[in-house]
């Protein structure tokens, strides 16, 4: 797949200098022309310079050009005339118009666009095979996902182009659409368009051409690479992209570590499950994903939580690496059999932690604030119960935070009475963005021992990332 950035200048001058920036970058540049206020198209084609596509669509068509469809006709036309290498023009033009840039594109070539930036039709093969026929060199379908699976509709699209030979890019926009701009290469997309920075993006979702190219390694994708991904709402704060690409990377593994910004499981499961090699889960899936697995390992089927997910002939294979991670972490700092310790919450990583604590001796009290939550959990594990704003009265030896109190997207808030946070007090916060959280912080300021949610990602991601590649030898 050929990355391509984008550039909307303001002028002439602007497009030039942006050429050559993005130049070092990438040897294919959009130049979406409609916002520049003193075009020069001559000057701007002028030698030496990347590859372009010349592009100029209408306000209605998404872009900032004024005039009339002469007008737009003209431009590209002349594009072409002066040496530019790709022209793009929508498909609502018309047929005739189409085919009149095709007639007269000399050396050049015309992509022919769809653009919808409300959703994504489900009429989406009708559409393409609508746009095969203009006779245009390459096709370009951008629609908007708003959810996860629309990308699967896109996915097959280029399936069926690679099948037919027709040079296609298709893609999601929007945040829920932001895997297709990485995996398409898998499934046969020609180009993918890019940022040239995370504050000139072209259009919703868009990545910047350095993300592509250096934690997604995506001009060596191909259908032959295996896609693992992390299962969550929300997934944006995660460094897990970072971490396992560049396991995959260090190891030459032919592999892909992306994010799934997933609303409903069973349907996300059920579209992508023939799809994926593996992936991580995150909240608020670790236990919803569970009825939709063939198997599940000891830990996690003890806990009834799963946080990884491997793929093993046709079979859904479920595994809790956050367990051994959180008992190896605190077993660093301390010994368990005898210690007190303070579980924040009453999620999946909350009775993770419990689990740890009750299997090698300590004495556990759940803090929630459900009453009704926190009872069901201590009655499982046979331990005491609190309510999170009922602790000021307790005296513990380790404290662990399994709330998503702390994380950047949250308000802060004193989870903790500072009066429980003496010297010597282990505390353990499973949010790691922001890396040092208003938990941490006080409790360092209060001379406890620490454990911040980044070392424990990268514990978990170690014993996760062996999981992935066994599940490829």
């Amino acid at each position: 797949m050929r990355v391509c950035i984008s550039i909307a200048p303001s002028s002439t001058k602007d497009a030039v200098a942006k050429l050559k920036q993005a130049a070092r970058q990438t040897d294919l540049v959009e130049l979406r022309i409609d916002g520049a206020n003193d075009l020069d198209i001559e000057r701007l084609l002028r030698r030496p310079r990347p590859e372009v596509i010349v592009t100029n669509r209408r306000r209605s068509e998404g872009g900032r050009f004024d005039g009339n469809g002469k007008d737009q006709l003209e431009i590209l036309t002349t594009a072409l005339r002066l040496g530019a290498e790709y022209v793009d023009v929508e498909a609502s033009w018309g047929t005739p118009v189409v085919r009149q840039l095709v007639k007269n594109k000399g050396r050049g070539r015309v992509i022919v666009s769809y653009h919808n930036f409300e959703n994504t039709p489900r009429n989406i093969h009708s559409i393409y095979t609508k746009l095969s026929k203009h006779g245009a060199d390459i096709i370009k379908i951008a629609t908007t996902a708003s959810d996860i699976n629309d990308n699967r509709l896109l996915f097959d699209i280029l399936q069926r182009s690679r099948a037919e030979k027709q040079k296609t890019a298709a893609f999601c926009m929007a945040e829920r659409g932001q895997i297709s701009r990485i995996l398409g290469g898998i499934f046969g997309c020609h180009l993918m368009y890019a940022a040239f920075t995370s504050t000139e993006c072209t259009a919703p979702g868009q990545l910047t051409a350095a993300d592509l190219k250096k934690i997604y390694q995506v001009h060596t994708l191909d259908r032959r690479t295996r896609i693992f991904g992390l299962v969550g709402n929300p997934v944006s704060h995660s460094r897990g992209i970072h971490y396992h690409n560049a396991f995959f990377h260090r190891r030459s593994i032919n592999a892909v570590y992306v994010n799934f910004l997933v609303d409903d499981v069973r349907k996300f499961f059920t579209a992508f499950r023939a799809t994926l090699s593996g992936a991580s889960v995150t909240m608020p899936f670790k236990q919803d994903v569970i009825p939709l697995l063939d198997r599940l390992e000891d830990d996690a089927r003890r806990i009834s939580s799963v946080n990884t997910i491997i793929m093993r002939r046709g079979k859904a294979i479920g595994y809790n690496t956050d367990l051994p991670a959180i008992i190896s972490v605190i077993r660093k700092r301390t010994s368990l059999r005898g210690k007190r310790a303070l579980v924040l919450g009453t999620g999946a990583t909350a009775k993770t932690m419990l689990y740890a604590m009750a299997a090698n001796g300590a004495h556990v009290t759940v803090a929630g604030r459900s009453p009704r939550k926190a009872k069901a959990l201590a009655s499982e594990f046979n331990c005491e119960w609190a309510l999170l704003n009922d602790l000021s009265s307790l005296t513990t030896d380790i404290v662990m935070n399994a709330t998503p109190v702390g994380m950047s997207s949250i308000p802060d808030g004193e989870i903790v009475p500072r009066k429980i946070l003496r010297k010597g007090t282990i505390v353990f916060d499973a949010v790691y963005s922001p890396p040092t959280t208003p938990l941490l912080r006080s409790a360092r300021l209060a001379g406890c021992t620490t454990i911040s949610g980044m070392e424990l990602f990268e514990e978990q991601a170690n014993f996760q990332s062996r999981l992935f590649q066994e599940s490829i030898r």
